[in-house]
C-alpha cells in the first residue's frame, strides 16, 4: 500500500513538472510582452524598467531555474495586473468553477443514468433508437451554442439571472450549458454497459429465479457499469475544466477559466503558470480519488489479501522399541 502510494506521488510529481516546464517555454513563445500590455503608451526606457523590473531581461534559462526555485517553496509569483498573489486571485475563483463542474457532474448524471437504463431495456427499439439519437446530437452540439440558446430561450422565460453569480440560481444556465455534452456520452455509455450485462449469462440465471429486467438493471447493471462510468468521467473532467473557459467567459461567471481568459490576454505570465499548475493538480487528485474507487464499487478490482502463512503442525513421532516379545 505505501508503495503504491509512493509511486502515485512521483507521477503526480513528474506530471507537475512537466506542465510547469511546458506552460513557462510556451508563454515565452507566443507572440507579446507584458511590459507592452502593462504601460502600452509609454516610452521603450519605460517599458525596458518594467521589463526589468519583472525579472523578463534575464537570460531564459535564468528565469526558468529562478522559477522552478519559487515553485518549490510554494512561491506562485503575484499577477503583473491583479491586486495580490496568484494563489490567492486562485483561491477566489476556483470555488466559483468546482461549483459549477460539480453541478454539470450531478446534472450529466441524474439525465443520463434513466435515459441510458430506458434505452437498453428497450434496445433496438424506437425509444433506443430516439435516445442514441439524442446522445448523438447532445454530444455534436457545442457547448457555447448551447448558452447562447439557454440566455435567448431560457433566461427569459424563467427569468433565471445570465450575468455573474448572485446565488446558486446563477449555476442553471451555465451548468446545463456544460453538461448537454456529457449527458450524451454518458448516455450512450450506461446503454451499451446495460446491453452487454443484459445479454450476459447472468442474466439468464436472474431470469429462471424470477427477476424482471428493471430488476436486473437497477440491482446488478447498475452496479457492474459503474467502474466504466466513473472512467469516463475521470476523462471528461478535463473537457469540462476546459470548457469552463468558454462557459464562464459567455456568462461573465467569476471562476477560473474567467480568469484564465483575463490572464492570458494580459500576458500575464505568473497567474497563467498558477492555474495551469493548480487545475492540473486538481485533475491528477480527482482522478486519484476516481482510481481509489474502484474496489469500493467493484470488489473483484478490490488487491488481494495476503494470508499470513501457516505454522506446519508439529507431528509427534512415536518411538518403538526395537524388537518383539519373545
Amino acid at each position: 500500500m505505501l508503495r503504491s502510494i509512493a509511486r502515485r506521488v512521483g507521477q503526480t510529481l513528474v506530471v507537475l513538472l512537466g506542465v510547469a516546464t511546458l506552460v513557462f517555454f510556451a508563454l515565452r513563445l507566443i507572440p507579446g510582452d507584458p511590459a507592452r500590455v502593462i504601460a502600452p503608451t509609454s516610452s521603450p526606457e519605460v517599458q525596458a524598467e518594467v521589463r526589468r523590473s519583472l525579472g523578463l531581461d534575464q537570460p531564459l534559462g535564468v528565469q526558468y531555474l529562478t522559477y522552478l526555485r519559487d515553485l518549490v517553496t510554494g512561491d506562485f509569483g503575484t499577477s503583473y495586473f491583479f491586486d495580490g498573489s496568484t494563489l490567492g486571485l486562485i483561491g477566489d475563483a476556483l470555488p466559483y468553477t468546482l461549483y459549477l463542474v460539480v453541478t454539470a457532474l450531478v446534472l450529466g448524471l441524474l439525465v443520463s443514468m434513466p435515459l441510458g437504463a430506458l434505452a437498453a431495456r428497450h434496445r433496438r427499439a424506437v425509444t433506443d433508437r430516439a435516445v442514441l439519437g439524442f446522445s448523438i446530437v447532445a454530444q455534436s452540439t457545442p457547448n457555447f451554442l448551447i448558452a447562447l440558446l439557454g440566455i435567448t430561450v431560457l433566461a427569459s422565460a424563467l427569468s433565471l439571472p445570465t450575468v455573474g453569480y448572485v446565488g446558486p440560481v446563477s449555476l442553471v444556465l451555465p451548468s446545463i450549458a456544460l453538461a448537454v455534452s456529457l449527458v450524451g456520452l454518458l448516455t450512450q455509455s450506461i446503454r451499451n454497459n446495460l446491453v452487454t450485462t443484459l445479454d450476459g449469462s447472468l442474466t439468464e440465471a436472474l431470469r429462471s429465479r424470477g427477476a424482471s429486467v428493471w430488476q436486473i438493471i437497477l440491482r446488478h447493471g447498475a452496479r457492474l457499469s459503474a467502474v466504466s462510468v466513473t472512467n469516463l468521467l475521470g476523462v471528461q473532467l478535463g473537457f469540462l475544466l476546459g470548457g469552463a473557459v468558454v462557459i464562464e467567459y459567455i456568462f461573465n461567471y467569476p471562476g477560473l477559466g474567467l480568469l484564465t481568459l483575463n490572464a492570458v490576454l494580459r500576458r500575464d505570465y505568473p497567474l497563467i503558470q498558477a492555474i495551469t499548475i493548480t487545475t492540473a493538480l486538481v485533475f491528477v487528485l480527482l482522478n486519484l480519488v476516481i482510481d481509489l474507487s474502484h474496489g469500493y464499487l467493484d470488489p473483484r478490482m478490490r488487491p488481494a489479501r495476503r494470508r499470513p502463512a501457516r505454522a506446519p503442525r508439529a507431528t509427534a513421532t512415536v518411538a518403538t522399541a526395537g524388537g518383539s516379545a519373545a
